[in-house]
């Protein structure tokens, strides 16, 4: 059974690889050795079942359907997400990635804020 991927099936498994990897600022994926995380666009891609640093990326050409998928449902959610946090895309120069990047990197930012942008939205009632 293949499971579809979507902004929603992407959030808690992001969250997860923050809590089992860590949290990381001014990277997308660490690499000295001993020190781990990974920074909230990282989790995204890992969350979506990409390989490291692929929304690092450009997109890539890719002719397998279901990396396609996944690439752009990682995306949707970064727009998502970019978006609640009060990106403007009429007039924003950045795109969602750099501008999760640039939020991420934020002095003071905290784990808990970036875990609480990975619950799922909410509805307006």
């Amino acid at each position: 059974m293949t499971t579809t991927i979507t902004p929603d099936t992407i959030r808690p498994r992001a969250a997860a690889v923050l809590r089992r990897d860590g949290w990381l600022q001014g990277n997308y994926t660490s690499n000295p050795p001993g020190k781990t995380g990974c920074c909230l666009v990282e989790a995204i891609g890992r969350g979506a079942g990409l390989p490291p640093l692929t929304l690092a990326s450009k997109k890539p050409r890719h002719d397998d359907a279901d990396f396609i998928a996944r690439w752009n449902a990682a995306h949707n959610l970064m727009d998502e997400i970019a978006t609640s946090l009060g990106r403007n895309p009429e007039d924003d120069e950045l795109s969602p990635k750099w501008w999760l990047t640039n939020w991420n990197d934020t002095k003071g930012r905290t784990v808990e804020q970036i875990l609480a942008v990975l619950e799922p939205a909410q509805e307006n009632a």
